[in-house]
């Protein structure tokens, strides 16, 4: 029978009608409640920006130090309705310096911005950590400091780092003058290892202060600085030990197999580029005619190299030693040699008789040389008239394995005929 009369009442038009007007009423009490409490809404480190910082720069200030870098406030008696528009992203914490005129220490107001649509005066009261910021304010100073950079590290064995080179070579800096005259060099720091090839990179650098040691960070943050990397570029070259050597023009019997050749330096120690070093195995320093000289010869030469090489070891010069061995010398007293090319419509008239030629060789071929093999020549081609020393050219004929050394000349007279 109760379930019954239940039953009627939740299924009556009524009840719906009533039940509604019940939870209607409850609403509206607690949105009446709620619209009317209040609560102190706190909003933690609100960040302080400035405002007219151009006109600071423009008059050539800059606030070198801060008191605070962000403000608490908290909201007093606040609507609960508005506390979720109160945030650290739409309260604004304003300090403005178009009126600063002078360097040192001023104690600044803090400006309030609340979000669109909310008033100071929905509150009783604005509580802040602090009403002011204190800000220390310095003569804006620019200055161009030349970028240092050494390489620190150590390239792979046979191979040697050149000087570096840095783009740009120097960067320019402003600040707060107090700040800006610590600075006293840029310094690059180069660490990597193992290098067989050249290196270059972005690489970010290091300000020094008077102390030598790096600028606080808190103060370079300070700084407004042209770039925050310089471009580095470390050489590497091939390095090692090259040899000098001698050429020498086989002549008078004698031949680089019957020579003894002596250099002093030996060697020098060259760097270069890998490409042009891998076929780089010695460096000729001259040319020696094995025929100009009977026994031995001593003779300086220069050291020259490649712009593109790198001499390490210093020396310029070579001290070049060259002494035939196995060989004698036999001297025979010859006739002048003939002359070729004689100037048409001239008459050439040998002076010179005899000569004494030294002919070089192995004592078992010098025993088949006699005057009668020995022939000289002297070209006389476009000779003028009047008297003139010719050179001539000795010739053994008939003997292998020797021949003359040194020089010879001839005077002859050349006149008209």
């Amino acid at each position: 029978m109760f379930k019954e009369i239940l039953d009627k009442i939740f299924s009556s038009r009524i009840f719906y009608v009533i039940f509604s007007i019940i939870v209607a009423f409850s609403l509206w009490i607690y949105v009446e409640i709620s619209e009317s409490e209040t609560v102190n809404w706190p909003v933690s480190e609100i960040p302080i920006t400035f405002i007219n910082e151009d006109l600071l720069r423009g008059s050539n200030f800059i606030i070198s130090s801060q008191s605070h870098e962000s403000v608490s406030l908290t909201f007093i008696d606040s609507p609960r309705t508005l506390t979720s528009r109160l945030n650290r992203e739409t309260v604004t914490l304003t300090v403005d310096l178009a009126n600063i005129t002078t360097t040192g220490y001023s104690y600044l107001p803090l400006e309030v911005g609340l979000p669109r649509g909310v008033s100071q005066r929905d509150f009783s009261a604005i509580s802040r950590s602090t009403n002011t910021i204190l800000l220390n304010i310095d003569r804006l100073y620019s200055t161009s400091i030349q970028v240092e950079a050494r390489y620190t590290g150590s390239p792979e064995e046979g191979f040697i780092a050149g000087s570096v080179e840095v783009s740009p070579q120097s960067i320019l800096i402003d600040g707060p003058e107090t700040i800006v005259q610590q600075i006293i060099g840029v310094w690059v720091p180069i660490e990597q290892s193992r290098l067989s090839s050249t290196f270059s990179d972005n690489l970010p650098f290091i300000l020094l202060d008077e102390n030598g040691e790096e600028l606080a960070p808190e103060l370079r943050e300070i700084l407004t600085i042209s770039q925050d990397t310089v471009r580095v570029t470390v050489p590497i070259s091939v390095i090692r030990e090259v040899p000098l050597r001698i050429d020498l023009v086989d002549g008078a019997g004698a031949t680089a197999q019957n020579t003894v050749v002596n250099i002093v330096p030996p060697a020098i120690t060259v760097s270069g580029d890998p490409e042009d070093m891998i076929d780089f195995n010695s460096i000729t320093i001259g040319t020696i005619d094995l025929s100009s000289f009977a026994f031995t010869r001593t003779e300086m030469f220069p050291i020259a190299l490649a712009n593109n090489l790198i001499n390490h070891s210093g020396e310029t010069q070579a001290l070049v030693e060259v002494e035939v061995v196995g060989l004698e010398l036999l001297i025979l007293s010859v006739p002048n040699p003939r002359v070729v090319n004689e100037p048409p419509g001239h008459t050439a008239t040998i002076i010179t008789q005899t000569h004494d030629v030294r002919v070089r060789g192995k004592p078992e071929d010098l025993e088949h040389v006699t005057e009668s093999n020995i022939r000289g020549v002297a070209d006389l081609a476009d000779l003028p008239s009047g008297r003139h020393t010719v050179s001539a050219r000795v010739y053994i004929d008939g003997v292998v394995g020797v021949g003359a050394v040194g020089s010879y000349t001839i005077t002859v007279r050349i006149v008209t005929e």
